[in-house]
């Protein structure tokens, strides 16, 4: 998914920088037994913010926070940040705001470089033409990172991304996949130079991931993690049952198989367009948090997709982007946020039950009550 609206970081005070049917109730609040959940221990919780219409991103990284919040997602471009060939003049230069900010935050940053995302090849425009396992290309990649590089000292990583969901872009085209395979190969080799013991992948969707994962596989050879995103969709947008995440994830870590696996985007829209509610929505979050715990030493991440449902302004720019109009799609970008939009934002069930199980696992710091949104349906044992 685009992150190209969703780092709002103008707004803060850096002057140096100037989806069908209703889906069924689910139970009443209910706080989770005591011995239900494993210890959060090394596993890191990420919250990808998105800020309501009368708040600013200094009180949405506090909400996140307080939810138990240890990192966030950021997504750059290369078009965005090599204005011409050989030339870095990113305006805003986000990477320069983000290293300033989040160590501030003491909040870790899961980075994305987006060569290609989801739907665009987002490389300079005079490299398009080439093929992505060109010398020149390359070359100039190797470039970029140094420059990110540069940007970035005082960031506290978890991993970086060389493109985003970039089966979206390869489709079933063989000979892309083993260009973009050989130009990853190099690419990440150099990366891990400028960034020794960083985690270095690709993200991928979970969907296409599976159905390409012959292909997929030249990447991950070369990977050190897998990178997966996970919205539980159907082909027109509406969501699968909650009670699908278990045998998604046991799915999602066969494809890693011995490599770690993790998710930098994992969401559930809660609009009854996309035959979701926001019940079922605290119901995926009570779902994702118990296969996490029966998994743990397999994903080191996982991150929720977002804290704030978008404005309509936004949705019609992200339709844009993708070229997608339908309203279920427009629905399902809308409402995906723990929290909505409106006003100073309200906290949705989803929110409260993140929060609960952030708590219940040592995560979140606030010691103010929470109550889920779901009553716990089995015991987890380790």
């Amino acid at each position: 998914m685009n992150r190209r609206l969703l780092f709002p970081l103008l707004v803060l005070a850096i002057a140096t920088l100037a989806c069908g049917e209703s889906a069924p109730k689910a139970p009443a609040y209910t706080p989770i037994p005591e011995g239900n959940t494993l210890p959060a221990g090394a596993r890191i919780l990420g919250i990808d913010i998105t800020t309501p219409e009368k708040d600013d991103y200094d009180a949405a990284i506090a909400q996140a926070k307080s939810a138990g919040a240890q990192a966030v997602s950021l997504s750059v471009y290369w078009d965005d940040i090599e204005t011409a060939p050989g030339e870095f003049a990113p305006a805003p230069n986000w990477l320069q705001i983000a290293n300033i900010y989040y160590p501030e935050q003491g909040l870790r940053l899961m980075l994305t470089i987006s060569v290609l995302d989801t739907t665009a090849d987002r490389r300079t425009e005079d490299l398009r033409p080439l093929p992505f396992d060109d010398p020149q290309v390359i070359a100039r990649f190797k470039s970029l990172l140094d420059y990110v590089a540069s940007q970035t000292s005082n960031l506290n990583l978890v991993a970086l991304s060389i493109g985003n969901e970039v089966d979206g872009v390869l489709g079933a085209d063989e000979t892309a996949w083993a260009e973009y395979a050989d130009f990853f190969e190099k690419s990440a080799a150099h990366a891990r130079s400028l960034w020794p013991g960083l985690p270095i992948g690709v993200k991928m969707t979970y969907d296409g991931a599976s159905r390409q994962r012959h292909l997929a596989a030249l990447l991950w050879e070369a990977s050190d993690a897998v990178l997966l995103t996970y919205y539980p969709l159907n082909q027109d947008f509406t969501v699968r049952p909650p009670e699908t995440v278990g045998a998604d994830f046991a799915s999602m870590l066969d494809l890693a198989g011995d490599k770690p696996l993790y998710l930098p985007e994992v969401g559930y829209p809660s609009s009854e367009t996309c035959s979701s509610s926001p019940e079922q929505q605290a119901a995926f979050i009570w779902e994702v948090f118990q296969a996490w715990d029966a998994h743990a030493e397999n994903i080191p991440l996982v991150t929720f997709v977002w804290l704030t449902d978008l404005p309509p302004a936004s949705v019609k720019e992200l339709q844009h982007y993708y070229g997608l109009r339908n309203k279920a799609f427009g629905e399902y970008l809308r409402t995906l946020g723990l929290r909505t939009w409106e006003g100073a934002g309200q906290d949705k069930p989803a929110f409260l039950q993140l929060r609960a199980e952030a708590r219940a696992r040592g995560w979140a710091t606030d010691t103010s009550s929470f109550a889920p949104a779901i009553q716990p349906r089995h015991q987890f044992a380790p």
